[in-house]
C-alpha cells in the first residue's frame, strides 16, 4: 500500500494539475478558492523562461528587450535556465507540458517520501496542512524555479557520494544563487567543505554581471506574504515615506545594509549559543534528518538575512521538519511547528489598505511569527553543526 501511495498519488496530483492548465477559467477559480492569487498563463513563472527563449530566438536580448513575454517584462532569472530550455526545446508546448508534469511528480513524491521516512500520523497531518497551504500552492500555481531547486537540494541531501553532491550543489547555485547557503552539507569533510566554499565564491565571481543585473532589477516585496530583512526594511521605508519619518530615498540603502549587518550578527549569535569551539566528540552518523535540516535551514537563514522573499520560498523549511519533529528534548517544538504553519498561510493576513492600523497590526503579528521561526532555526542550526563540525584555532 505504501509503494502504491508513494508512486501513484504524485502521478494523480501531477496529472490533474496538468489537465487543469487546459481550462484557464477553471484554473483561475480553483486557485482563487484556495486563497492563492492565480495568474495566466498557468505556471507563469516557468512560462516566462519559455517566452525569454522565444525572444532570444527572434534576435533580442531578453534581459533588455523581451517582446514575447505576455506582460512585456524583461527576463529576471540566471541565464542557465535559458540554456536549459534551449537544450531540451522546452519553449515547445508539448515539451513544456511534459517537463511540468515530471517536475510536479518529483516534487509531490518528495513530500510523500518525507512523510514515510518519519512515519508518524501527526507529522503526516502537518505535511498535508503545509502542502495545501497558500505558500506551497502558490509555488505550484506559478511553478516557480524554487520547486526545481527544492528537488536539487533534496537530491543533494540524500546523495552519499561527493561525485554526485558536488555537481548538484554547483548546478543549484547556478540555478538561483541562494543554494550556496546549504554548503554545510559537506561539513563531515572539512577539506571538501572549504573547497566548496571557495567554489561558491568563484561561481559568484563568474556570475557577477548577472548578479548585479538581478539585484538592480529585482523587487523588494514589502507584504505580509513575504519575509526577510529587506522585506521588513522596505516596509519601514513605505511607512516612513507616507508619514514623513526619517527613512527616505537618500538613506534607505544605508539603513537596509545596516539592518542586514545586525541581522547577520544576531543570527551568528544564536548559532554560536549551541556551538563549542575546540576539541570535542564528533558524531560519526550524519543522518538524513540532519542533512535535510542543514540544507533547508541554511537556505532559509541565508535568504532571510539577505533577500526579500515571497512566501513560496518557505518550502525549504519542509526540510527542517523531520529533525524538529523527531528531536525529543526540543523546547517549544510544537509552538515552532504552529508558527511555521501560520507563516505558510500568511496570505490570510494580506488584505486591506496597507496604511491602516488593522494592516499594520497584522503585519506586526505575521512578521513577528516569521522572525521567531528564523530565530529558533538559527538556534537549532548551531546545535546540529556542533554535533558534526570541529573547529580548533590552536592544536
Amino acid at each position: 500500500m505504501r509503494k502504491i501511495t508513494l508512486y501513484f498519488l504524485p502521478l494523480v496530483i501531477a496529472l490533474l494539475t496538468i489537465i487543469l492548465t487546459f481550462y484557464e477559467n477553471l484554473w483561475i477559480e480553483f486557485f482563487r478558492t484556495l486563497n492563492v492569487p492565480p495568474q495566466l498563463p498557468p505556471f507563469s513563472d516557468l512560462d516566462a523562461i519559455s517566452k525569454a527563449v522565444d525572444s532570444k530566438d527572434a534576435g533580442f536580448n531578453p534581459y533588455l528587450n523581451n517582446p514575447f513575454d505576455l506582460k512585456g517584462k524583461t527576463y529576471v532569472y540566471p541565464s542557465i535556465w535559458i540554456h536549459f530550455f534551449e537544450l531540451f526545446n522546452l519553449n515547445q508546448s508539448i515539451n513544456f507540458k511534459i517537463f511540468n508534469f515530471i517536475t510536479l511528480y518529483i516534487y509531490t513524491f518528495i513530500f510523500i517520501k518525507i512523510v514515510y521516512d518519519v512515519n508518524q500520523k501527526f507529522f503526516t497531518l502537518i505535511i498535508i496542512i503545509l502542502f495545501l497551504s497558500s505558500a506551497n500552492l502558490l509555488a505550484i500555481e506559478r511553478l516557480n524555479i524554487e520547486i526545481i531547486i527544492f528537488i536539487l537540494i533534496y537530491l543533494l541531501a540524500i546523495s552519499k557520494n561527493n561525485v554526485f553532491k558536488i555537481p548538484l550543489f554547483t548546478l543549484a547555485i547556478y540555478g538561483k544563487l541562494y543554494p550556496l547557503f546549504s554548503v554545510f552539507i559537506f561539513l563531515k569533510n572539512k577539506k571538501i567543505l572549504i573547497f566548496m566554499i571557495l567554489i561558491s565564491f568563484l561561481i559568484l565571481f563568474h556570475m557577477k554581471e548577472e548578479i548585479n543585473f538581478l539585484i538592480k532589477h529585482g523587487n523588494e516585496v514589502a507584504l505580509n506574504i513575504a519575509y526577510g530583512v529587506p522585506t521588513l526594511t522596505k516596509g519601514i521605508w513605505y511607512y516612513s515615506m507616507k508619514f514623513g519619518y526619517f527613512i527616505n530615498d537618500d538613506n534607505y540603502k544605508i539603513f537596509k545594509y545596516i539592518m542586514v549587518f545586525f541581522a547577520s550578527i544576531y543570527a551568528l549569535s544564536l548559532v554560536l549559543i549551541n556551538f563549542n569551539f575546540g576539541r570535542k566528540e564528533i558524531e560519526e552518523n550524519f543522518n538524513l534528518d540532519e542533512k535535510l535540516f542543514i540544507c533547508g535551514a541554511g537556505i532559509f537563514i541565508g535568504r532571510f538575512i539577505n533577500f526579500s522573499n515571497v512566501d513560496y520560498s518557505l518550502i525549504f523549511i519542509i526540510f527542517t521538519l523531520p529533525y524538529i519533529f523527531n528531536e525529543k528534548f526540543l523546547k517549544f517544538k510544537y509552538f515552532l511547528i504552529i508558527c511555521i504553519i501560520i507563516s505558510f498561510y500568511s496570505s490570510f493576513f494580506e488584505f486591506g489598505d496597507r496604511y491602516t492600523l488593522n494592516y499594520f497590526s497584522m503585519a506586526v503579528f505575521i512578521h513577528s511569527i516569521k522572525i521567531f521561526v528564523f530565530s529558533y532555526i538559527c538556534f537549532l542550526f548551531g546545535k546540529v553543526l556542533n554535533k558534526h563540525l570541529e573547529i580548533k584555532f590552536f592544536k
